[in-house]
């Protein structure tokens, strides 16, 4: 599935039941489901793929609340040189 497909899965199936919680829960659901993502990565657990699905949604969704168009944000990912890319990474 392509970004802006899943972007639209997102927005129709989920759209209305997350469109009434507060912004600030999306990043924090972001940050939450981040860390889950890194202690299943560092301890080699087997689900580290659903809890990287988990991440993809919950970006998909605050995307979707932020109104950002994230195939649009791919394309602007991909016109950057890896130096910028990393150095936006704080190395």
């Amino acid at each position: 599935m392509d970004i802006a497909t899943l972007q639209q899965w997102a927005r129709e199936n989920f759209g209305a039941a997350l469109e009434p919680l507060p912004l600030d829960y999306g990043v924090a659901r972001l940050l939450i489901q981040a860390g889950q993502l890194g202690e299943a990565a560092l301890r080699g657990k087997p689900d580290v793929d659903k809890e990287l699905a988990d991440v993809l949604f919950v970006l998909v969704s605050l995307a979707n609340r932020c109104g950002v168009d994230l195939a649009a944000a791919a394309k602007q990912l991909a016109e950057r040189s890896p130096a910028e890319i990393v150095g936006r990474l704080g190395r």
